[in-house]
């Protein structure tokens, strides 16, 4: 039973001092409108490709009838 202690109490200790280093997340916490802007950007233009996409998909559809 005593080797269930040590483990446990290595484990809270690892837990209680970990600390996750991303980039992304000090994006948006250090640098908060960089970070939207980069999101909204990244958003609408995928969003623009689809209705391109999509506008081209329908003339090409209508040119053949």
């Amino acid at each position: 039973m005593n080797i269930f202690q040590v483990i446990d109490s290595y484990q809270y200790e690892m837990e209680s001092t970990y600390q996750e280093k991303s980039m992304l997340t000090n994006l948006f916490t250090d640098h908060k409108f960089i970070g939207w802007l980069g999101l909204f950007i990244v958003f609408f233009s995928i969003f623009a490709i689809f209705v391109f996409q999509f506008l081209e998909w329908e003339s090409n559809d209508n040119n053949k009838s």
